[in-house]
Formats: structure tokens, C-alpha cells, sequence
């Protein structure tokens, strides 16, 4: 269980740094369509259609790692008003919510992408790509919240009813 867990965290993080160096690849990409439109060079008209596609794929592989690490945000104003029983309650029921939406995205972005595959369907722009390997993002997304969730609850009921929380947060990338 321990080789499984670090294997788990070692993906999340490959996740995280894939995000991370596809956002540093939409910045430098995007001040590359400004300078060259600037200086009269004309333009990279396909840079902007990546950087649109790499948009979708950070947010899908950076989910997970943002739930594991609890750098999502979160309004706390309820949870500040109830005590720590009430803390207790509103976590087993947020952690639960995310499980069961988290399976759901899984389910049906499975299904979503099976279709897609099956029936070959692709983006025509100035790039053409098929149009599963962007949904394919959504039901891998969706399984791995649906873990980190599923491992909240289960912290929780192992430490015998205390707040399910992430594990502490580190610098991360």
C-alpha cells in the first residue's frame, strides 16, 4: 500500500510539473505572437490554437495536485462559524460531494471519450487533431480527484472522526 501511495503522489506531481511547464510554454508562447505581430513579421497563427489547447490540459492535470495540496480556493466563512464537531460534519460532506462529482465527471468523460475514439472525430483549424485526446484529459482528471478525495475520507475515518484534510501543504512546484 505505501509503494502504491508514492507511486499515486510521484504521478500527481509529474502532473503538477507538466501543468506548470505547459503554463510557462502559454506565456512565452503568447509574448512570441506579440513580438512578432509588433515588429511587422506577421504572426504565428497556430500559436494561439496551442496555447488554447494548453489551457484545457493545465487545468485538467493541475486539478488533481491543487486538490492534494489544498491550494485550491475555499471559502471558509461557514466553516469559521461552526465549531469543530460542525467542522467535522461539513468536511465529511464536501469530501463525500467531491467524491461522488468527481466519479461522475470520471463516468461520463469515459464515455465521452470511448465515443469520440470510436467514432474518429477531429478539430479541423489550422491544426487538425482528434478530438479524443483532449477529452481523454477529463476522465484521468476526474479518477484521480475522485482518489485524493476517496483518500481524504479514508484519513478521516482512520483518525477516528477528525477533520478530513489534505496532507500538509508543501512549496510544491
Amino acid at each position: 500500500m505505501v509503494r502504491l501511495s508514492k507511486v499515486y503522489d510521484a504521478l500527481l506531481e509529474a502532473l503538477g510539473i507538466i501543468a506548470a511547464l505547459l503554463l510557462a510554454f502559454v506565456v512565452l508562447g503568447i509574448t512570441a505572437e506579440i513580438v512578432v505581430r509588433g515588429t511587422g513579421l506577421g504572426s504565428l497563427p497556430w500559436m494561439i490554437e496551442i496555447v488554447e489547447y494548453s489551457l484545457l490540459a493545465v487545468t485538467f492535470l493541475a486539478a488533481p495536485w491543487v486538490l492534494k495540496h489544498s491550494a485550491h480556493v475555499s471559502v471558509d466563512l461557514l466553516v469559521e462559524i461552526v465549531g469543530p464537531r460542525g467542522r467535522r460534519i461539513l468536511a465529511l460532506i464536501a469530501n463525500s460531494a467531491g467524491l461522488i462529482v468527481c466519479a461522475v465527471i470520471f463516468y461520463y468523460g469515459l464515455r465521452s471519450t470511448i465515443e469520440l475514439y470510436a467514432a474518429d472525430t477531429k478539430i479541423f483549424k489550422i491544426m487538425t487533431i482528434r478530438e479524443w485526446w483532449l477529452f481523454a484529459l477529463v476522465p484521468v482528471s476526474g479518477a484521480l480527484m475522485a482518489i485524493e478525495f476517496g483518500c481524504r475520507l479514508f484519513r478521516w475515518v482512520a483518525a477516528s472522526g477528525e477533520e478530513p484534510a489534505a496532507r500538509p501543504v508543501d512549496t510544491g512546484l
